[in-house]
């Protein structure tokens, strides 16, 4: 769906009634990072003002950019999908600030066969 002139306020409003409902927590993606069109801070801010649960970010996330928003509150997880399969010990990696393998093409993700998705060397056997 593209947007549409009121695009934030019906996002915030749907926020505010999943937070009237109880809802346990919103996941929202960001897929700028893939060329997306990209998400407003401003509707991002409203969906957090109106929902009171917790916020799950996800697109396109390093580390120091998770941090960054988890201290600035925008949310309170981060979701890592391509950063997990190109990294089987991604939290490892995170823990000592160590680098993160690349994902491999796209067109490998969920195929048969361990070429970009089991194939990723670890942090101990890179070296």
């Amino acid at each position: 769906m593209g947007p549409f002139d009121s695009v934030e306020d019906t996002f915030e409003a749907l926020a505010r009634r999943l937070n009237e409902m109880g809802i346990a927590y919103i996941h929202t993606v960001d897929h700028s990072s893939m060329g997306a069109p990209v998400v407003p801070d401003s509707m991002k801010s409203k969906i957090r003002t109106a929902f009171t649960g917790a916020i799950v970010l996800s697109g396109g996330y390093d580390q120091v950019r998770a941090e960054a928003d988890i201290d600035a509150g925008k949310g309170d997880l981060v979701a890592f999908a391509r950063a997990f399969l190109a990294n089987p010990d991604l939290v490892l990696r995170m823990r000592q600030k160590a680098t993160v393998n690349m994902p491999a093409s796209m067109d490998l993700f969920y195929t048969p066969g361990p070429e970009g998705y089991t194939d990723y060397p670890t942090l101990n056997a890179a070296g």
